[in-house]
């Protein structure tokens, strides 16, 4: 987990400097402090997930470019070797089903949504462009896309596009499983 977290800090500020940006412009660019972006860059802190896409935009780039990877052109990923995380004050835990390829279109992952609970800390909902589908395969998963909400159960899915703010939640009391896909690929 410590060399994930640690690859974005050093991606963050290589890709930086490849691109000719000051910290400040990069801060600006991304919305947040120049103080704390010099602290992911020095691995003090964790971005969240909105302010790693926000980067990801400000540097022209996707999100995969700050997670290491190994390029193979054909990839088993074993259940025993998938590369797990979760964000910081989130209580979404992601294990990645898709191996990195360069320019890779697609990133599918399962989730795990603990009951009551945001995948987000705060309200906070998330436009891009690109695709998402999902497929519930346990508990309850609200998503919220813009005003509406939609309550998914098992067997249930849902393909959306994600240029409208969205978020997911579990109103649940059981840990709520999903399979998810995202494109393009995000992480």
């Amino acid at each position: 987990m410590e060399k994930v977290f640690s690859s974005i800090g050093r991606r963050t500020k290589e890709l930086r400097q490849q691109r000719g940006m000051t910290l400040e412009e990069l801060a600006e660019r991304s919305g947040c402090t120049p103080g704390f972006l010099s602290q992911v860059e020095h691995n003090k802190a964790v971005p969240s997930v909105s302010l790693l896409y926000a980067l990801a935009e400000a540097l022209g780039t996707s999100v995969t470019e700050f997670f290491p990877e190994t390029i193979k052109p054909a990839k088993v990923v074993r259940h025993d070797q998938r590369q797990t995380f979760y964000f910081e004050g989130s209580s979404t835990h992601y294990a990645l089903l898709t191996s990195k390829f360069p320019h890779s279109a697609i990133d599918g992952f399962v989730l795990e949504v603990i009951p009551a609970r945001k995948a987000l800390p705060t309200d906070e909902t998330r436009a891009h462009r690109g695709e998402e589908f999902g497929y519930v395969l346990q508990g309850v998963l609200r998503l919220w896309y813009g005003d509406t909400y939609y309550d998914l159960y098992p067997g249930d899915s849902i393909h959306f596009k994600p240029t409208v703010g969205h978020r997911m939640e579990n109103p649940g009391d059981e840990t709520a499983v999903a399979f998810w896909l995202v494109n393009p690929a995000i992480f």
